[in-house]
């Protein structure tokens, strides 16, 4: 007597580390490409950072000479630089957020729920960042095409199928939470304007004939 079926599970258990084997190199280069992009929003939100911290030394010397129009401007410059930075801040948090998630794929079962809000996000960062870092936002553009064509190719192979109001839904959720931290780090690595710079604005507002000082 020949014992065969004994066998049989282990051949069935054989299928699924393949499905898996078969994706991983194409989402590890994802990842590569992912942490490529975000290391470069970090480099830059740091330069953003050093030039914020000469322009704000400029701008309290510029109050304490009484220059108002100087430290104005120096002021305006600053509230731009930080809006920016905000933005690229945000931005490298999600692609960081992306990243942890799709880390923990393991089977084309994880891929749907993971590729589905990644997409989202990487769009909405894209979208952001075209103005800013344009470099970036191209790569993202072509890491996004990659993301589609993995989900493409797992929905082939599961039947499964992506759900929209899930996906956006879940990169909602993220992309607040990671606006939330971004707003945490700039309040504490940001030093705040003087205040007496607005308020003199307000006063030569109301006064406009006075001369300044």
């Amino acid at each position: 007597m020949r014992f065969k079926l004994p066998f049989l599970p282990d051949k069935r258990g054989e299928e699924q580390p393949k499905r898996a084997y078969m994706v991983s190199p194409r989402i590890m280069d994802i990842l590569t490409n992912l942490r490529v992009q975000s290391e470069k929003l970090k480099r830059t939100y740091h330069r953003l950072m050093a030039r914020d911290k000469e322009l704000f030394e400029a701008c309290v010397r510029a109050e304490q000479e009484l220059d108002r129009d100087r430290a104005t401007i120096y002021a305006n410059e600053i509230a731009q630089l930080r809006k920016m930075s905000r933005t690229i801040l945000k931005s490298q948090i999600s692609l960081e957020k992306v990243i942890l998630r799709l880390e923990t794929i393991k089977d084309f079962g994880d891929i749907m729920n993971a590729l589905g809000p990644a997409t989202k996000i990487i769009k909405r960062i894209q979208s952001e960042l075209s103005g800013l870092v344009p470099e970036v936002a191209h790569n993202l553009r072509m890491v996004d095409e990659m993301l589609e064509s993995v989900i493409v190719e797992a929905g082939s192979v599961t039947g499964a199928t992506v759900s929209v109001m899930v996906a956006d839904s879940e990169a909602r959720r993220i992309l607040e939470e990671a606006s939330e931290i971004a707003a945490q780090r700039m309040n504490n690595q940001f030093p705040e304007l003087p205040e007496l710079l607005g308020s003199e604005e307000r006063q030569r507002s109301k006064t406009p004939h006075s001369n300044p000082p």
